[in-house]
């Protein structure tokens, strides 16, 4: 009711327009939080549509606090989880290196090694 009355201008500030068009057959996603769904062995239950059979690649390290479900424009859908990890230390060798981000090439190490995109 508010969006529209400031798309009529019945309300103060700036108007606002109308909403961007978005193709129905492009990638579209949708955002669960960690109330809304569940994860099981064979199955990810999302809260109004249910039990949807799932195919892991890999072990999930902790609890997820968030899911995305993608659907991009071949019709295929994708499970993204947010999940929180210990970063892991490196061992100090006492070498510096130098990075250097360019035009050319993506980055330049200080030891000569070209990283392309």
């Amino acid at each position: 009711r508010n969006w529209w009355a400031s798309l009529s201008g019945k309300r103060k500030g700036p108007k606002v327009r109308a909403p961007r068009f978005k193709k129905r057959r492009g990638a579209q996603a949708i955002r669960f939080m960690s109330h809304v769904f569940r994860t099981g062995e064979r199955t990810l239950t999302l809260g109004k549509i249910g039990a949807v059979p799932i195919e892991w690649s890999r072990a999930l390290p902790s609890a997820p606090s968030s899911v995305t479900v993608i659907r991009d424009a071949s019709g295929r859908y994708f499970a993204s989880f947010v999940v929180e990890v210990e970063p892991t230390r490196l061992p100090a060798n006492g070498k510096a290196v130098g990075i250097d981000l360019g035009l050319a090439s993506l980055a330049v190490t200080s030891a000569g090694e070209k990283i392309a995109p």
